[in-house]
């Protein structure tokens, strides 16, 4: 007698597709802002770094420094992401924590969203651009791009 497989969700696939592609985004994000900061003549220490692995990391240490990270999760009610974003001004003052809970959907056209807050979906490329669009706070004088095309 074999042992039982568990059962997977009938969302499996596109949810994981969709958390592949957020990575994917997040890692041309990061690109976009480092190319863009380094035009301005920022040192290497003070671009913002990404850390693959199975989680979303992208932080920047120098002040004022963020962090943000991500993960995906499947629950009986879902596939979720779920994340903080955090940082300091400078060493005696922090920005406050935020953290965030998405959840993977199907949106009324049947394409695979995480839906944000009231009900609020984002594509992975949209996503990608909320979650790197805290880094903002650390280049106050610079326009950081926003990506229209694919890479």
């Amino acid at each position: 007698m074999s042992a039982a497989s568990p059962a997977t969700s009938p969302f499996f696939r596109e949810a994981t597709e969709f958390w592949d592609e957020l990575v994917d985004e997040c890692s041309h994000e990061t690109e976009s802002i480092n190319a863009c900061v380094s035009q301005h003549g920022l040192p290497t220490e003070g671009l913002v770094k990404w850390t693959p692995g199975a989680e979303i990391h992208m932080s920047r240490s120098s002040y004022p420094s963020t962090t943000v990270q991500a993960r995906f999760e499947f629950f009986s009610w879902g596939p979720m992401i779920s994340g903080t974003v955090t940082g300091q001004q400078d060493d005696d003052l922090n920005f406050a924590p935020e953290w965030f809970d998405i959840l993977v959907a199907k949106d009324l056209d049947g394409a695979t969203v995480g839906i944000l807050g009231e009900g609020r979906s984002f594509t992975a490329r949209e996503l990608a651009t909320y979650l790197t669009q805290h880094f903002r706070r650390c280049f106050p004088g610079i326009s950081l791009p926003y990506r229209t095309s694919n890479v």
